[in-house]
């Protein structure tokens, strides 16, 4: 099940706020600052890309039952 639209767009604008709390915590904030920042942009992208992911995994696997294929020639 893919992101529904509000949920995407609110973590694709919280994302866009975090650069900026990045890029002003890299000109006057310790670096801890800026590197826990950084893996707040990175656990929301993940979120994201793996949704997408998932989501062209559950379509392929709707795919090859439609085919009726057992899938054991999807990896061979």
């Amino acid at each position: 099940m893919a992101l529904s639209k509000n949920v995407k767009e609110n973590l694709e604008e919280s994302q866009s706020y975090l650069r900026a709390a990045l890029a002003n915590a890299a000109r006057s904030e310790k670096s801890n600052i800026a590197h826990g920042i950084s893996e707040l942009l990175v656990g929301i992208d993940r979120i994201i890309k793996m949704e997408e992911f998932s989501d062209k995994i559950e379509e392929l696997t709707e795919n090859m039952k439609k085919e009726g294929g057992n899938g054991s020639s999807f990896f061979w």
